[in-house]
């Protein structure tokens, strides 16, 4: 008995029966299938690194550039506009003051000849709608060069505000926030020495966080217009903490140290 085991474990492996014409093996189709895979993923990979690469850096992209962006655009349009409509209101004063000019060209152009058609020519606007689009292209410069240079500003002080930060010089943005809500600056600073020595992660092991060291509960209240910013902010827990001074909630979420400091 053990011997005809052993020839059985011995005994060599049949032989698969040899397949049509022009099938496919088994390995073969999956080595095909693993090769588009792989042709796929680099593919993926490829248009990654290229997005990444033609994708301006993310301080030119905020959102507030291209609020500039844009409203620069407007501006060049509504400057062309008003180009437009100035030469269009040329032309056609041109053509009141001078119809006698107009009527000898034409006369002495190719001779008329008689056709019948069924097409209206437009009529052309008269010299007191020239001058609305004039006006009214005027109004939209003005208000699209009021609303660049508002972003402008608007830009230039995000960049000096990421330069405080990044510096750990919170008192010009304390002056600022200040100034805004009609609130003490030395105060302020005061408060917010004593709550994290000017340390803007200060707490993060705790409760409370940040500059003036909220609880996450309080950040995100209604009554913060900068709950949607991260609590470790610097900038916007100082306008918020300058926000809230001035509504009279001082003494109510800082009671040591606004009493003792502000």
């Amino acid at each position: 008995m053990q011997g005809k085991l052993r020839r059985a474990r011995n005994a060599p492996l049949a032989q698969a029966a040899p397949l049509p014409p022009g099938k496919p093996r088994r390995k073969d189709t999956v080595s095909r299938r693993q090769s588009w895979i792989a042709i796929s993923a680099f593919l993926i990979v490829a248009t990654a690194l290229t997005t990444a690469l033609s994708t301006p850096d993310a301080d030119a992209s905020t959102p507030l550039r291209g609020k500039l962006r844009v409203a620069k655009l407007e501006l060049r349009q509504a400057h062309d506009r008003l180009q437009a409509a100035q030469a269009a209101l040329a032309t056609a004063l041109a053509a009141v003051t001078d119809p006698a000019g107009t009527l000898s060209g034409q006369a002495a152009g190719a001779p008329t000849t008689t056709t019948t058609t069924t097409a209206t020519p437009a009529t052309p606007p008269t010299v007191a709608q020239l001058e609305a689009r004039i006006a009214n292209a005027r109004r939209a410069v003005r208000v699209w060069q009021q609303r660049v240079q508002r972003l402008t500003r608007r830009v230039r002080q995000q960049l000096q505000f990421a330069a405080w930060e990044r510096n750990a010089q919170w008192r010009p943005i304390i002056e600022i926030a200040a100034r805004k809500y009609g609130v003490n600056a030395d105060g302020i600073y005061r408060m917010m020495m004593s709550e994290s020595g000017g340390r803007r992660y200060a707490g993060a092991a705790s409760a409370f966080k940040g500059l003036f060291q909220y609880c996450s509960s309080t950040w995100g209240a209604s009554w913060n217009p900068w709950r949607h910013d991260s609590i470790y902010d610097g900038s916007s827990q100082i306008f918020a903490t300058a926000y809230a001074i001035h509504k009279g909630m001082g003494a109510q979420m800082w009671a040591t140290t606004f009493a003792l400091r502000y």
